[in-house]
């Protein structure tokens, strides 16, 4: 399961990046980077919220599976 690790941190880099370029750290000020910067920042964001919860979900959803097979 080494695929959400990789996610994760390629989303938190997209989010860093859009940080920067957002708050005019990268390499300047202007209203397309600012602009670009958010966009790329909300993107990581969602992201990551996206790996973490549905990583969740299907651990959940086998230890369902594996208990209800138990069972039978």
């Amino acid at each position: 399961m080494k695929l959400p690790r990789i996610l994760l941190i390629a989303f938190g880099l997209v989010a860093l990046f859009g940080a920067l370029l957002a708050t005019g750290r990268l390499i300047g000020e202007g209203g397309w980077q600012s602009a670009i910067g958010i966009t790329l920042t909300v993107t990581g964001v969602i992201g990551l919220l996206n790996v973490v919860f549905f990583t969740r979900l299907k651990a959940s959803l086998d230890k369902m599976a594996d208990d209800s097979n138990r069972k039978s």
